[in-house]
């Protein structure tokens, strides 16, 4: 991963977006008073009596229970946790218990912090973030004793209304997701479509999304689309900023101007009225429109970083596949920076603060799952691009995961920051409108759709206090242009 322009950029802020990783459903759980918490502190007992027979005071155990919806780094995490809880923890007197949730962790964490059994600590969404700050479901991580070393290490990445809310660090951003677009190089074969035919731009998505479809007469169809709107933001917004220099929020003129991204929209308009999607689209959630494309039923979508473990291990992809650059709007070189969007890992809920020796432990957890050596154990296996280029730099390996150098090696990145979460918007919001036109089969006005998108965000922000609004501006020596 090429980090010397990176880290200049980095410095100056980052915005939080969800960027939804794939999930499953499943949970490894040891509860509180288990056998393995009751073993731990029965081991720490016996080592202080056969160290010099000298007697020692057992290690209270404390269970701190994790959630996460991150089904794709399952497998590592475990690993790490459980060296934890066999070593550190039992000299720390904590025991991590680690669970994971499928596809309904966002109604299932909701319910439970409504009813005050969240968890200490739990996978943070941006989605609903905001809600939890102001219903006080999550706590501040400066209140948990020891934690300013590590707030001190993101600091210069967090940014208000994504990690920071009231003056407060609410958490803090882990990863960086990047952007492109995943191809079946066996239906573009099958189609008659060579390298040389590989598309660059979205006229070019659609000729080709046409083709596929012709040519596998019902068996499989040319594009692939999801009815779950963080698709809209993870699989075409984010990455068509490349384009546009922006995330529909333009931090030099002070205005939004979703109007820009038209070319993209009208183009897989198209695509859904030439019939080149994938049938029953309008009931496939993000994960299983990616198990469609694993299927070998899909030539092409938009994809993430994150989907390279995931056509990996969660979806073994049956297909040989290749991760192409975002589509341009139109033919030349690109003008715009690549665009990164950071990603924040875990929250902590009213139960970490309990106690004060509670709250100790439960930011001793989160320095575990945000440390660099953890971290760089991820990025050695594909799963996340650190935030962090000290987790680089940690790695024990570079990472040989089919796909990942097409997402992880950059010159230069670009992170837009966005004042939506201080709007009150009336009417849909951007992804809902622009989901409601690919829903349907049917042309749409995109330019009258995306023009009145612009005026109401825009008249939401005028009502916006100047001094917000401010904080998103550009700092001075930044630009999304590329070179500059």
């Amino acid at each position: 991963m090429k980090l010397k322009k990176m880290l200049a950029l980095l410095a100056t802020g980052a915005m939080a977006v969800s960027a939804i990783a794939g999930c499953s459903s499943g949970s490894d759980t040891t509860p509180a008073g288990s056998a393995a918490s009751n073993t731990a502190a029965a081991g720490n007992t016996e080592a202080g009596s056969q160290a010099g027979g000298a007697e020692t005071t057992p290690v209270e155990m404390e269970t701190i229970t994790v959630w996460s919806n991150a089904a794709h780094e399952s497998e590592i995490r475990k690993k790490q946790i459980d060296a934890f809880n066999e070593g550190e923890g039992k000299e720390l007197g904590i025991f991590i218990d680690y669970q994971i949730y499928g596809t309904k962790y966002s109604d299932t964490i909701k319910i439970a912090a409504q009813a005050g059994e969240a968890p200490e600590l739990f996978s943070a969404d941006s989605k609903w973030i905001v809600d939890f700050v102001d219903a006080g479901y999550i706590v501040p991580i400066e209140d948990l004793p020891g934690s300013e070393q590590l707030i001190e290490n993101f600091r210069e990445y967090c940014s208000t209304e994504s990690q920071i809310f009231n003056d407060k660090i609410y958490t803090l951003p882990y990863s960086l997701t990047t952007f492109g677009l995943v191809i079946n190089k066996d239906l573009f074969a099958k189609a008659g479509l060579t390298e040389a035919d590989y598309p660059e731009t979205w006229e070019d998505v659609r000729e080709c999304a046409r083709k596929i479809t012709e040519a596998c007469n019902g068996t499989a169809y040319g594009f692939g689309l999801s009815s779950t709107l963080w698709t809209i933001t993870s699989f075409y917004m984010s990455g068509a900023a490349e384009n546009t220099g922006h995330n529909g929020y333009d931090r030099v003129n002070r205005t939004f101007c979703f109007s820009d991204f038209n070319p993209m929209i009208e183009a897989i308009d198209n695509i859904v009225a030439d019939g080149s999607v994938i049938p029953g689209y309008e009931a496939l959630d993000g994960d299983q429109v990616r198990a469609q494309f694993a299927a070998g039923n899909i030539g092409m979508m938009g994809t993430a970083s994150f989907d390279c473990s995931v056509y990996t291990e969660q979806f073994p992809a049956t297909c040989d596949w290749q991760v192409l650059p975002v589509p341009k709007f139109e033919d030349g070189p690109r003008k715009y920076k690549r665009i990164g969007t950071p990603v924040n890992l875990l929250v902590a809920g009213p139960k970490a603060i309990e106690t004060p020796e509670k709250a100790a432990k439960v930011e001793k957890v989160l320095e575990l799952f945000y440390s660099d050596e953890c971290t760089g154990e991820m990025y050695s296996e594909g799963i996340y691009i650190p935030m962090r280029p000290e987790a680089v730099a940690a790695a024990p390996k570079e990472p040989d995961l089919k796909g990942w150098s097409d997402f992880a090696e950059f010159d230069e990145i670009y992170i837009p920051k966005s004042p939506e979460k201080l709007l009150n918007i009336e009417g849909t919001v951007f992804r809902e409108a622009i989901m409601n036109m690919w829903m349907t089969k049917e042309l749409d006005d995109v330019d009258a759709v995306m023009a009145d998108l612009d005026k109401r965000y825009n008249d939401a922000l005028a009502k916006v206090d100047p001094e917000l609004v401010a904080e998103y501006d550009l700092p001075e020596g930044l630009s999304p242009e590329k070179g500059k």
